[in-house]
């Protein structure tokens, strides 16, 4: 399962063609959503202190799934965590070549 833009591009590719595609947002892994942009005390969240701006950790959703999470902004007491897809408001572009269909 891949992202939506390139299975529709693969859809009705032939054996031993190459495309080149280009993807808005979209098409691929969607806007980032403002949502996700979590901001924690860092008194509550253990462990958050040693973290650094620029670093991916991950974090664990209420099923006990871990999902990753970058650090983009801190301050003495608050820890600011984008789980955006680090992929998310990007225009992506791929040559694609079919050389198989199983």
């Amino acid at each position: 399962m891949m992202i939506k833009g390139f299975d529709s591009a693969v859809a009705d590719m032939e054996i031993g063609q190459i495309v080149d595609v280009h993807l808005n947002p979209e098409e691929a892994y969607g806007m980032p959503d403002p949502n996700a942009i979590l901001t924690f005390e860092i008194a509550n969240l253990p462990g958050s202190e040693d973290l650094t701006v620029g670093q991916q950790v991950y974090l664990t959703n209420a099923m006990g799934q871990p999902f990753p999470v970058k650090v983009t902004a801190k301050t003495d007491s608050t820890i600011t965590l984008d789980a955006n897809h680090e992929m998310a408001g990007k225009e992506l572009n791929f040559r694609i070549e079919l050389v198989e269909v199983k």
